[in-house]
């Protein structure tokens, strides 16, 4: 009976996360952490991973960082900055989807779904659950110990590899909001949270199927810590909705000049129920059969297509290359060689890995050049380097330079750190890793 359907597992504000199973916890960690994965042999493999971060209060953390691991590849969603490979927008969301039925949604802000297709029940675990429809024994540990302790069950999915240091929760629950009595009354009132569980306001027709209760208490929540914010309250209330609609439930409209309403960019309009395939240069025909529900979302006008996320009339669409997208008068590079490029990079105190692909030790010096253009070269000019800059009265941070036509950027390096420079013909791209985020 549930060949064609799905659940869903969410991950919201200063986190909140409601599980497979309809089980909900309020969880404060900045560490690395398994949401998801699948644990059982004989169905395709997937893990996704959440990374939160403090944002103005040490109490409470938001997902900052979403990673998918599928089909050996590492998808990665880093909040404020959108994807390309892999990933679809739908809606103001971007979408990681497999074809075995996994689906990943990140606002790219503070909100992620995660949907499973029922042939995962009983197969997975993390933060997100087991997924056998039994709510009360959601807080299995790694170590397969049902535990009543949201603490202790969060802090066995840590995902290994984040060493940042001082990532483990500071408090536990709902407490870490630090709400008044007057707050709560304020908030919980239906010009705020109380909007979501008014039986005659916009959101009553989906009670049934989603109560709204844990939605309230975790709105009250980030209005506690944000003061009020009313852009966190219309995240809280969009939570809800969206959820709702995920269900196959579409909410009345809520909202409405001077609340909550979404300005939309040139050339596009707001719609409650926008399709969740918008039609773009490469697929105008994506509405059709789109597998995922109607969500509110910037639609292009009529003649209008999206082109690299912007709408443009059809005649200034672009072209398809290889399987890439190109937007109109976009310049693309390519070489004799079909866009190889060299990597070269420096580990840790001293260990360096040439463009050839030579590795060797360095304990170093003061200023080290990396890499630079040779003579009078007709490519385009840079210079990196790495200089020790004294820090404190004995300690030294590590800063790297980049310079190229008359732009120097300076980044200071955390301990445990990589640093890739690749070099590709006229085009230079630097990129900078660190596991260690503040």
């Amino acid at each position: 009976e549930h060949a064609n359907s799905v659940r869903t597992c969410t991950v919201s504000g200063d986190p909140h996360y409601y599980t497979f199973d309809n089980s909900g916890f309020h969880f404060q960690g900045t560490c690395t952490y398994i949401l998801s994965e699948q644990c059982q042999n004989g169905l395709p493999y997937y893990r996704v991973e959440g990374k939160n971060e403090h944002r103005g209060s040490t109490h409470v953390s938001w997902t900052r960082l979403v990673k998918v691991f599928v089909h050996d590849e590492t998808i990665e969603l880093v909040k404020g900055r959108y994807g390309e490979a892999k990933v679809t927008r739908s809606g103001f969301s971007v979408i990681v989807s497999t074809d075995f039925g996994l689906m990943v949604s990140y606002d790219m802000y503070s909100y992620v779904r995660i949907s499973v297709p029922y042939t995962y029940q009983n197969s997975t675990c993390g933060l997100c659950g087991n997924f056998d429809n039994h709510p009360g024994n959601d807080f299995r540990t790694r170590q397969g110990e049902v535990v009543s302790s949201d603490v202790d069950f969060a802090n066995s999915w840590k995902a290994p590899g984040d060493d940042e240091p001082g990532c483990e929760v500071q408090c536990s629950g709902l407490a870490c909001a630090g709400c008044t009595a007057a707050q709560t009354a304020l908030y919980r009132n239906s010009a705020h949270c109380g909007i979501l569980e008014n039986s005659t306001g916009p959101f009553a027709a989906c009670h049934q199927q989603l109560p709204p209760g844990f939605f309230v208490d975790s709105c009250v929540y980030d209005l506690c810590v944000g003061g009020g914010y009313q852009p966190i309250l219309c995240q809280a209330l969009n939570v809800y909705s969206s959820q709702c609609q995920q269900n196959g439930i579409q909410p009345q409209s809520w909202r409405r000049p001077g609340f909550c309403e979404i300005p939309c960019p040139a050339n596009s309009h707001y719609e409650a129920q926008g399709t969740g395939c918008p039609s773009t240069c490469v697929n105008p025909n994506s509405t059709y059969n789109c597998p995922l529900p109607d969500q509110e979302s910037c639609v292009c006008n009529s003649g209008y297509l999206l082109s690299g996320g912007v709408c443009v009339p059809h005649a200034d669409c672009g072209c398809s290359f290889e399987g890439h997208y190109y937007r109109s008068g976009e310049t693309v590079i390519l070489d004799a060689d079909c866009g190889s490029f060299a990597t070269c990079w420096i580990r840790g105190p001293g260990s360096y890995h040439t463009f050839d692909g030579v590795m060797y030790q360095y304990p170093g010096a003061c200023r080290l050049t990396l890499a630079k253009v040779m003579g009078s070269s007709d490519h385009s000019h840079f210079m990196i380097t790495v200089e020790k800059v004294p820090q404190g009265p004995q300690g030294f941070s590590n800063v790297l330079k980049f310079e190229a036509e008359g732009t120097q950027v300076a980044i200071e390096m955390a301990s445990s750190s990589t640093v890739k420079v690749s070099d590709r013909n006229h085009f230079l791209q630097i990129k900078y890793i660190t596991y260690n985020e503040v």
